[in-house]
């Protein structure tokens, strides 16, 4: 039996299964050290799609990992990025596939200096002085189609602050879009 908890039987039962993506942007309010800085506009416009609740379930699994990686970097539980969390989490931890986890965005995507600013998203100033950071660290919520949604987000204030999301929405352009 795995060691880690399946997300949707642990959070509040089946009825978190049918959940928004409004109501995921309210629930992430909640969580102390999960911001959430992006334009809720593009992950609003995911509820319209034809694969929206496999992509809302997979969307606040990974938030419920996102939320226990950060809780215990913050407290000083764990030292590590978020895939080495989803591949050796503790007993009791909300993970996800560590295969849904991108550490980092190609080398032709970093230099590109239009795909560069796409993934450059908005965090507070005590973050970064300039209050935008790149965030190629990403997560697969859907794939098969020309949308294939993504979560972009930078845990590198997380031993402070806690996990930044700056998007979700559908995949940013690359060398295959």
């Amino acid at each position: 039996m795995d060691r880690r908890r399946s997300c949707l039987a642990t959070e509040g039962g089946p009825d978190d299964a049918g959940l928004s993506f409004a109501q995921i942007l309210d629930r992430i309010a909640g969580m102390p050290h999960v911001h959430f800085t992006g334009n809720p506009k593009d992950t609003l416009e995911l509820d319209g799609q034809a694969y929206g609740a496999s992509w809302r379930r997979m969307t606040w699994e990974a938030l419920l990992a996102l939320r226990d990686f950060a809780d215990a970097a913050v407290g000083g539980r764990t030292h590590c990025d978020f895939r080495t969390w989803c591949e050796h989490a503790p007993y009791g931890a909300h993970t996800i596939s560590p295969r849904k986890v991108v550490r980092g965005e190609s080398k032709t995507v970093r230099a590109n200096p239009c795909w560069r600013r796409q993934r450059t998203f908005p965090v507070p100033e005590y973050v970064h002085p300039s209050r935008r950071v790149f965030m190629g660290a990403h997560l697969r919520i859907g794939g098969g189609n020309t949308i294939a949604p993504r979560l972009h987000y930078f845990d590198g204030a997380c031993t402070r602050h806690g996990v930044f999301i700056g998007y979700i929405g559908p995949h940013l352009t690359n060398t295959l879009t």
